[in-house]
């Protein structure tokens, strides 16, 4: 009886250092939620997707950025996918359009690599591809804007906002085919409305954000009590990090295997290449040793002879 008992209390035991440890990790995922939560800036993009559902917000970045204060957007998609049959496709962060008809695609980018020139053309065409509908005249294409926000200044020559435009060369003249394209360095932070938008953007506490727009919708988002459709978004959002946090890590680790193994390969090709060399000289055999030193074929044909 006193076994029984005894074995009743240490399984009683073991069930509530499980409870206790369940709790503790439900405490600890949910601090951990917090500090994720807490860190958010307007410059991660998966966090700016889920601020520029409400409309109002992307309409004050556009009415900052290209410093149009009426500007009224008609409709907005976020993660708009445009398909290329002939090539590759595009999901544009943020692809809207104005009450005028004019065509708006916002991209933060963090990394200079997703910023480069060629991609600005390539978003620029692409939405003037899915655009205009067959028959229709080229006339009626709309102006179209890619904007990048950037987290440093990518082009490299210290502006705080620049507008690519074509030009005809020799009179320097605009060359009006209605295409325009924006970065915007948030690296730089002047006292106008275009550094206080960049302080904004990088700002992660909502109550230091000055625009009225843009603090009250990252404090809903970011505040402890959340409506359960705000909950749902955070979790979801929290999901993606997560994944692209696996993905990168990855991406990382098999980039760096391949280094490794490349590092690991070339050790073994030069300890190889060594003791062919060896051999070569022990057998005299100069005039081998000479042509080993351009003939692949015929290097690994002696190597495959000495056994190497």
């Amino acid at each position: 009886m006193k076994k029984t008992n005894s074995t009743d209390a240490k399984v009683k035991k073991s069930d509530r250092l499980k409870a206790n440890s369940k709790r503790t990790r439900r405490k600890m995922d949910a601090l951990e939620k917090k500090k994720i939560i807490a860190s958010l800036t307007l410059m991660d993009d998966l966090f700016m997707q889920v601020v520029l559902e409400e409309q109002a917000c992307t309409e004050y970045i556009l009415q900052t950025i290209l410093d149009k204060s009426s500007l009224k957007l008609k409709e907005q998609r976020l993660q708009k996918r445009l398909p290329n049959l002939h090539g590759r496709a595009l999901v544009l962060d943020c692809f809207c359009t104005d009450e005028k008809g004019l065509l708006y695609n916002i991209e933060v980018q963090n990394s200079s690599a997703g910023a480069i020139p060629k991609r600005a053309r390539y978003h620029a065409a692409l939405m003037d591809t899915h655009t205009l509908k067959k028959g229709e005249k080229f006339s009626k294409l709309p102006e179209s804007y890619v904007i990048f926000i950037t987290d440093k200044d990518v082009l490299g020559e210290g502006e705080q906002l620049y507008q690519i435009e074509r030009v005809i060369r020799k009179s320097g003249n605009l060359f009006k085919d209605g295409s325009h394209i924006f970065y915007f360095n948030t690296a730089r932070q002047d006292d106008n409305a275009l550094g206080k938008l960049a302080k904004d953007l990088k700002e992660a506490n909502p109550k230091e954000i000055k625009s009225k727009v843009l603090s009250h919708r990252v404090a809903s988002l970011k505040e402890a009590k959340l409506d359960r459709e705000g909950v749902k978004k955070m979790n979801v959002l929290l999901e993606k990090y997560r994944k692209k946090a696996v993905e990168e890590g990855i991406e990382k680790g098999i980039a760096q295997g391949m280094q490794q193994g490349l590092e690991k390969g070339l050790e073994e090709g030069q300890n190889r290449l060594a003791l062919l060399v060896g051999r070569l000289l022990d057998a005299g055999r100069v005039d081998d040793l000479k042509k080993v030193s351009y003939d692949e074929e015929y290097r690994e044909k002696l190597l495959k002879e000495f056994g190497l």
